[in-house]
């Protein structure tokens, strides 16, 4: 993949999932989610049934991304 010209979060203690409601207390996983997250720390696109076989969800994410002019 290469460098990324922006940051990815690890979650390591599960906190920041529990903070943004996409955590599965049953299975005591997260629920794979994709957040956008401005440099103005707004959330500017969510999705929560991201599917990782699924092409068109990862097109989605670039597109919100190129919107940001994150390249």
């Amino acid at each position: 993949m290469g460098t990324l010209p922006y940051p990815l979060l690890s979650d390591w203690h599960k906190q920041t999932v529990k903070d943004y409601f996409v955590f599965n207390e049953k299975g005591g996983t997260a629920i794979r989610s994709v957040f956008v997250v401005n440099k103005d720390g707004i959330i500017t696109y969510l999705n929560t049934t991201f599917k990782a076989d699924k092409r068109e969800d990862y097109e989605a994410v670039f597109h919100e991304l190129e919107k940001l002019n994150v390249h």
